[in-house]
């Protein structure tokens, strides 16, 4: 058994915590219960050691002192149709000199290369690249660094970096069970709706594959005549209606998920929408957070953290992070989200995808790290 903490530095460690694994939309952090660490199932064993400060392995073309990221991934996990995509992928900048806390949110379809092996790299949507790192049957040419507990994490903060511009130094991962338990733990949360909207094309889970009574025939001939993005609409049986209407709206664990995953909604779809709404439910979880009802129910939020989350962070970086936030209360926070209406653009891929790549070209990332930069530098 692990030995205890000192009551008031374990709770310390666990506001911390809490500070900066929630703080990153529902992305929750990892766990310590009854005054010690029970985190054998949390921390992933990484043989790439960083250090918080040192050289990181991409360079950043500009100089931000003593700032570090944290990179925040949400995946549907066991039971969901691709289960280890990741729906959210979150950078959490932190700059304790400025003390400002900047949310990147990176769209699940941003087109990037993957090193798939130690010598290919193949070009994905960026949302596969932890179920990439973490698939070593499949991908089993890949380097040793995305090899095992932490490839995934790894594989994620490589790609991540090249489309930033900076270093990412640490990634927290957690799926949407999880995420919904620790919701339904708080009581809920009180989100602010920023518009009214309907999604009539929300999956529904288990129906991924229902025929709706069509026949093998006639599904061959859908799929002859329409593209992926509009084949939901001949399958109506497998989604359902979700409606939210603009203001404030308690929400239980399963809505709060429904509400920041819609993706299809006429009046409020797409990434840059989700982006939205994720920033409304990161202000939910704030209030939340650091009400007295939260504080209660310290315990029992790790208890669920703990089933659910994986981390290369490791105790004495979550102290020294500590050490240096101390109030977390006292930073700024701000949003960054790329999107078409600043540095993307919408094209296809080869094989038909939808995808999103840099205005500049494919592959080409100076504007959007210039972007990101100048909008952390406000």
């Amino acid at each position: 058994m692990p030995k205890a903490f000192p009551t008031k530095l374990s709770l310390y460690i666990k506001k911390i915590l809490l500070g900066l694994f929630l703080l990153g939309v529902f992305l929750t952090g990892a766990a310590g219960t009854y005054l010690y660490f029970s985190l054998s199932g949390v921390f992933v064993k990484n043989n790439q050691k960083l250090n918080l400060f040192g050289t990181p392995t991409i360079k950043p073309n500009y100089e931000l002192q003593s700032s570090f990221n944290i990179l925040l991934l949400g995946y549907g996990g066991a039971g969901h149709d691709g289960g280890n995509l990741s729906d959210v992928l979150i950078v959490m900048h932190i700059n304790p000199d400025k003390k400002d806390i900047t949310l990147i949110s990176v769209p699940r379809d941003l087109w990037v290369e993957i090193p798939i092996r130690s010598d290919i790299s193949e070009n994905h949507k960026i949302n596969a690249t932890y179920a990439i790192g973490g698939d070593d049957k499949k991908y089993g040419l890949k380097e040793p660094q995305y090899k095992g507990e932490a490839g995934g994490g790894n594989m994620a903060k490589k790609v991540v970096s090249g489309a930033i511009g900076m270093p990412v130094d640490h990634f927290v991962a957690v799926d949407f069970g999880g995420f919904k338990k620790i919701v339904d733990t708080f009581g809920g949360l009180d989100v602010d709706v920023p518009v009214t909207f309907d999604d009539y094309f929300y999956p529904i889970k288990g129906a991924e594959n229902d025929t709706c009574g069509k026949s093998a025939t006639e599904i061959a001939k859908l799929h002859e005549l329409y593209s992926d993005t509009q084949l939901h609409h001949q399958f109506e049986c497998r989604y359902e209606n979700i409606h939210f209407d603009k203001g404030k709206n308690n929400m239980d664990g399963e809505t709060a998920l429904k509400f920041v995953r819609s993706r299809a909604s006429a009046q409020h779809g797409g990434d840059f929408a989700r982006s939205q709404r994720q920033q409304a439910l990161l202000l939910a979880i704030k209030e939340k957070l650091i009400s007295m009802e939260a504080i209660k129910k310290v315990d029992e939020l790790f208890a669920e953290f703990s089933k659910t989350v994986r981390t290369d962070l490791d105790l004495e970086t979550i102290k020294t992070i500590a050490a240096i936030l101390g109030s977390s209360g006292n930073y700024n926070i701000k949003y960054v989200s790329l999107n078409e209406d600043n540095v993307l653009v919408a094209s296809k891929s080869l094989d038909g995808q939808f995808i999103l790549i840099p205005k500049a070209g494919e592959g080409v990332w100076s504007n959007v790290h210039k972007f990101i930069l100048d909008e952390i530098n406000k």
